[in-house]
């Protein structure tokens, strides 16, 4: 009775530990199928759970070349594309080292779920950069892996040659024995295989033979366009390219570069690869990387936590290194002695290490297919060094305009006109200080005059921000340009027109308020606080920085407003300044025709059509998107340009050519507009009447009272006055 009892109560505790146990799901993309250690692993947790009643048990799913047409087309977006739709059917994440930075926003920070103490581990090896994106540890290395140099220590010794340490000792080496085993019928003998096929090892084997010719061995990696990256693609020309896998097994081969297997032929010797100098070495990163997946529960992310834990303990890892010969992200496992007994320690300690370039691009399985097109032009094809590092080098590098003219003539050129044109303005204000010059200039009081000029020089200084780096601070500048430029110069043109709108009642509310001098601050003073307030409110949603990258082309960058907020405020600096547009054009329509402000209406409206037109041809060419870093900036600093100096010509400039009244040019314009003055005084009271007439029959009130004023000459009742030449610039003008 009491061995029944009991066996219910132990068949009931395995139900529950069945039924009731956490199960988590691991997923395992792995290049060979003999790599059965993930499953090994996964079988030593569940035992580990069992022993220790943690109601927790994991199951991994192997996918390999053999097993998975996903894999074989491209399993990094397979795995990218499942997380990203919210997946929880797997828990652990088993990945390639190259995409953490892939997979940073779809895998949790690891600070977070695990003590610090076992990240620690960690830290001061290579998982702090294979394993970490922008400070986020993104999973920890399950296994690392190292590509090594083999060496035919029989051929070596037959020869009496020493293990390289230079490409110049291997290649002497290799050319040595090789012309020696040929003489002596062996053709099938290579003399390093290079490694340069048409996949993922293309890009490995350049990256190690570049890193390799850095100038020390804690230098950095060379820029490609450095002279380091030169001769090392040239090197590689010195190299035998036959490549083939299979001699790392018979034997056949002086040097091979391939990854650390322990199962080699006993014929090679292992060492680290070879480098420009003594001492500075390069060995590409490998392995897989074991992640939390971002969508699963907190329950499921703590039990996660503990299985990785467990895989990537001390103890674990050392378990990996001694059994299954593979290398470790701990660097302090390689001091443990019963460790390097069975494994060579001095090897792992020499590696220097370089990781992918996964992070300098969002899509790198496309940069890793266009490099090595690159690659191919130089290794098979007649591209040079430099031609071909170069377009390696444009496929992430940012393009920006700069001043210098040895980086950018455009850009010099353009600085130049720019900073000329605004000086040459700033010059050009002294006659509003000349006293003889002051009466062709009185359309604007000195002080509106001064803040035009201020956004003449704003409006232009937009330009500057377009030099160098795009960052979010030259985002806000931009606009801040362009809005507050727009403002100083065309609000005291609307001021203007407003106090010399004819008021038939002099008494009238807003003639009153306008024509004090306080408020003509006032009024100037809320288009401004509007635009400032506007400026300020986009600081909350900010800008973005946008990568725009050119395939075979040069990358550049643009700030993108793409948040409904700042979109909102976009739309309201729009329906600012169209406002004013508006509100100048029937101003100026209702005023076309009196006699002492003619030609400078004239001269405002030829102003305001061609800004309108810019204004169109901007809307226009940021639907177009520019495709060049050189056409985006040119284009809209040429449009800028024109905006400006157009609207300082019609303003400001063309007065200037009026400053003596015997010019030619100026007697013409002159008679121009006294012709058509004299017209309006003759007919004007005709046609007022005439249009009185046609709006006693007509219902649009609005459009009668526009037409009368837009009639309006102001001559009718001042016929018995002069005009006083003070005034305005156009009754002086007129009068000489």
């Amino acid at each position: 009775m009491n061995y029944l009892i009991f066996n219910l109560i132990f068949l009931l505790v395995l139900i529950k530990k069945i039924c009731f146990a956490i199960q988590l799901n691991g997923i395992v993309f792995a290049y060979i199928e003999e790599l059965q250690y993930f499953t090994v692993f996964a079988n030593k947790f569940n035992e580990y759970t069992r022993n220790n009643n943690i109601d927790i048990n994991l199951h991994i799913e192997l996918y390999t070349p053999n097993n998975s047409t996903s894999y074989a087309s491209d399993h990094g977006s397979t795995l990218e594309a499942l997380l990203n739709k919210g997946s929880t059917k797997y828990d652990l994440i088993f990945y390639d080292t190259m995409y953490s930075p892939r997979y940073s926003n779809l895998l949790e920070d690891l600070r977070y779920w695990l003590p610090e103490e076992h990240i620690s581990m960690y830290s001061s090896g290579i998982a702090s950069q294979s394993c970490t994106y922008k400070g986020k540890w993104v999973g920890l290395p399950f296994y690392v892996s190292y590509s090594v140099l083999y060496s035919n220590s029989k051929l070596l010794n037959k020869y009496g040659k020493e293990i390289p340490e230079t490409w110049d000792e291997l290649i002497e080496t290799g050319s040595y024995i090789l012309k020696n085993e040929i003489k002596n019928g062996n053709y099938d003998l290579i003399g390093y295989n290079g490694l340069f096929p048409e996949y993922e090892t293309t890009l490995i084997s350049a990256q190690e033979v570049i890193y390799s010719f850095r100038k020390t061995k804690d230098s950095p990696y060379p820029n490609y366009t450095d002279q380091e990256a030169i001769d090392a693609l040239n090197k590689i020309k010195e190299l035998d390219e036959r490549s083939s896998v299979i001699r790392l097994f018979n034997g056949n081969a002086i040097f091979l570069k391939f990854w650390y297997f322990d199962s080699a032929h006993p014929v090679y010797n292992r060492t680290v690869l070879v480098g420009n100098r003594k001492g500075v070495s390069a060995s590409n990163l490998g392995g897989t990387n074991v992640g939390i997946n971002k969508n699963i529960s907190n329950e499921k992310k703590e039990a996660a936590a503990k299985a990785l834990e467990y895989v990537t303990s001390y103890d674990n890892q050392k378990y990996l290194i001694m059994n299954y010969k593979e290398f470790s992200g701990i660097n302090s496992l390689y001091d443990d002695k019963e460790v390097c007994k069975v494994f060579d320690c001095i090897l792992a300690k020499n590696i220097q290490p370089i990781t992918r370039p996964s992070s300098l691009t969002n899509d790198y399985d496309e940069y890793s297919k266009t490099f090595i097109n690159y690659f191919h032009e130089f290794l098979y094809g007649n591209k040079t060094a430099i031609e071909v590092l170069k377009k390696i080098n444009d496929i992430t590098n940012i393009y920006d305009v700069k001043i210098n003219p040895s980086n950018s003539l455009n850009g010099f050129i353009i600085f130049i006109i720019t900073s000329m044109i605004i000086v040459l303005m700033l010059l050009s204000l002294i006659f509003l200080f000349i006293d003889k010059y002051k009466k062709y200039f009185n359309i604007f009081s000195i002080d509106l005059w001064i803040l035009i000029f201020i956004g003449f020089v704003i409006s232009l200084s937009f330009i500057f921000m377009e030099y160098g780096k795009a960052n979010i601070l030259k985002c806000h500048f931009r606009y801040i340009f362009l809005s507050l430029g727009f403002t100083f110069i065309f609000c005291p043109i609307l001021y203007k027109l407003i106090i010399n709108f004819p008021y038939q009642n002099k008494n009238n509310i807003i003639f009153k308020w306008i024509n004090k001098t306080k408020n003509k601050y006032i009024f100037l003073f809320l288009f401004s606080l509007y635009d400032i307030i506007l400026n300020l409110l986009l600081i909350i949603p900010s800008f973005e920085i946008k990568d725009h990258t050119i395939k075979y082309g040069k990358n550049f960058q643009t700030c993108e407003n793409e948040n409904p907020f700042g979109i909102t405020l976009f739309i309201l600096f729009i329906v600012e300044k169209v406002f004013i547009l508006i509100a100048i054009f029937i101003l100026i329509f209702m005023e076309w025709n009196i006699y002492t402000s003619l030609l400078d209406i004239r001269l405002i409206t030829t102003c305001m059509y061609i800004t309108t037109l810019i204004l169109i041809g901007c809307t226009i060419y940021n639907f177009i998107k520019a495709k060049d870093y050189n056409s985006h900036f040119i284009i809209p600093s040429l449009i800028d340009i024109l905006y400006i100096l157009s609207n300082y010509f019609f303003i400001y400039g063309i007065r200037l050519f009026l400053l003596k009244s015997e010019n030619g040019k100026e007697n013409r314009i002159i008679s121009y507009f006294s012709s058509i003055s004299t017209s309006i005084n003759n007919n004007s009271s005709n046609v007022l009447c005439n249009n009185k007439n046609k709006d006693n029959g007509s219902k649009n009130i609005i459009i009668s009272m526009l037409l009368s004023y837009h009639y309006y000459s102001g001559i009718e009742n001042e016929q018995n006055e002069e005009i006083n030449t003070s005034n305005h610039f156009s009754v002086s003008v007129l009068d000489n």
